[in-house]
């Protein structure tokens, strides 16, 4: 008898080192406010979900496999604040969906996951993904790839994703996502590189896309550089664009951000597409200001304002296609994370 109560007891003990092991997180982003456009096709007043950041609900979790290689998931729905629907075109975890493993080598990932130009800005930009237009901050005008007929634009699907630790201050990340496109194995292929190193206060970045989106590959270089100050940090951007159809952009930021309290900072920036082919340029402004209530709870809100040449049409999402159009834009709202 005593001897199946230590069997039990050790068994029980196992178990629960076992589950100790494992972990599953519910985490997530409830993120809405109001939005006011005046832009080349008219007005717009409107309730919106995900100004900051993308509204999300989420699932990720680890199990430790022993000499420090541990297997990783990540489930990730978009959700619509204001109208309950999902994002990310239906998909029902159109966000995020990974498996993998991880280790002093890194970690490798297979799935859906962001490119890792949408990645770079996300980490250079004081924007982000944020705030101004739409959502899509100052990269409304960059391309960030995820334009084949797999993708949406910024994510890419049924792709292999390679991090680096970090190595002294260097880190980078590899992705390609594979076209299946039968007897094409380059058709709809998305291929992206960042490499980037940070010592003390100084940060710089490098960023390579390609998308062989069917009839047209398009392709940009873009590099970053940053230094905090403590009282305010400048960050420059540059990206050239090109593509097989004789596309010749460059485009640049000029931006900070600046914490002005212990909870609030403001952010402020300058954006500029020249393009060659349509001898063009367009010009946009921003500032925002962030407000925490709390660590998971924040207050925004934000200006944009953008001009296109009389001759020019570059960004339609932006200017309805209508030539010389401005876009004011207005967002405020509230943002909680769990």
């Amino acid at each position: 008898m005593k001897k199946s109560i230590l069997a039990l007891s050790l068994l029980g003990a196992f178990s629960g080192a076992a589950f100790a092991q494992s972990s599953v997180t519910i985490y997530g982003i409830a993120d809405i406010g109001v939005q006011g456009t005046s832009a080349g096709l008219g007005k717009t007043a409107k309730v919106t979900s995900g100004q900051e950041a993308g509204s999300r609900l989420g699932f990720k979790g680890t199990e430790d496999l022993g000499g420090g290689l541990k297997a990783n998931f990540v489930l990730e729905q978009g959700v619509l604040i204001d109208t309950g629907a999902s994002d990310q075109g239906g998909r029902t975890f159109g966000r995020t969906t990974l498996v993998g493993l991880s280790g002093d080598f890194g970690s490798v990932n297979l799935g859906r996951d962001k490119t890792t130009t949408l990645k770079f800005f996300d980490k250079h930009d004081p924007f982000a993904s944020a705030l101004v237009n739409n959502g899509s901050g100052t990269r409304a005008l960059y391309f960030v790839a995820g334009k084949t007929a797999q993708d949406t634009t910024g994510r890419v699907s049924n792709a292999i994703f390679y991090n680096t630790p970090d190595l002294s201050g260097f880190t980078a990340n590899v992705s390609y996502g594979a076209g299946e496109v039968t007897a094409d194995n380059s058709a709809n292929r998305s291929v992206g590189l960042t490499a980037g190193y940070k010592v003390d206060a100084l940060e710089v970045g490098y960023n390579y896309a390609k998308d062989n989106v069917v009839g047209n590959a398009i392709s940009a270089n873009t590099v970053a550089a940053s230094y905090d100050f403590g009282v305010a940090k400048p960050v420059f951007i540059f990206q050239k664009q090109k593509d097989d159809k004789g596309l010749d952009r460059k485009i640049y930021t000029l931006a900070v951000a600046a914490p002005v309290t212990a909870t609030g900072k403001v952010l402020a920036g300058f954006t500029k597409l020249s393009d060659s082919a349509a001898a063009s340029d367009v010009k946009q402004f921003n500032i925002g200001y962030v407000h925490g209530l709390s660590k998971r709870t924040d207050l925004y809100a934000a200006y944009a304002y953008s001009k296109q040449d009389d001759k020019a049409t570059i960004v339609s999402s932006l200017f309805g296609g209508v030539a010389g159009a401005k876009v004011h834009e207005l967002t405020a709202g509230i943002q909680h994370r769990f």
